[in-house]
């Protein structure tokens, strides 16, 4: 009797956790991947500038780094350190591209900030965000890359943090 008793105790504590598991791969927080479909960078802060953003949860980049591209050789070597064909041709932009390294989880990412003008350099500030609820339980490297318009001044990457 004892061990039936345990058996349908096990059986609840599954069922359980099996609901609070689809409960939540369904609400997740997470951002999806947009590598297929680039979004206008800025379309919530700012319509003004034609930008475009790729962002994914895998590219092999187990470091994490930030670099400017200006050049057609170096984003084609960007996206072969991604490990994908460029999506579109960089032309007259300049791109940001950050690499968070490896995560243990899903969920992480990068936010970029509208580029300003400051100190005679164009800073690019970004966020990197972290988990919410429910994950993917398996290692990532999310990155994310933005163009940029083109211009004189020299480009900085700038870390604000996590939101």
């Amino acid at each position: 009797m004892n061990a039936d008793r345990f058996l349908r105790f096990l059986e609840i504590i599954l069922l359980t956790n099996l609901f609070a598991f689809l409960h939540g791969c369904r609400n997740s927080t997470t951002t999806p991947d947009t590598e297929k479909r680039p979004l206008p960078a800025g379309r919530s802060a700012s319509a003004r500038e034609d930008n475009m953003e790729w962002k994914g949860p895998h590219c092999g980049q187990t470091q994490a780094s930030a670099r400017v591209v200006k050049t057609a050789g170096e984003w084609a070597a960007l996206w072969a350190d991604i490990g994908k064909p460029p999506p579109a041709e960089l032309g007259e932009h300049a791109a940001a591209a950050v690499f968070l390294g490896s995560r243990p989880t899903g969920g992480f990412g990068v936010r970029f900030h509208e580029p300003v003008t400051e100190g005679g350099k164009l800073k690019v500030r970004y966020e990197t965000l972290v988990p919410k609820g429910f994950v993917t339980q398996a290692f990532t490297e999310p990155y994310a890359v933005r163009l940029l318009p083109k211009t004189g001044l020299a480009v900085e990457l700038v870390e604000a943090g996590t939101p």
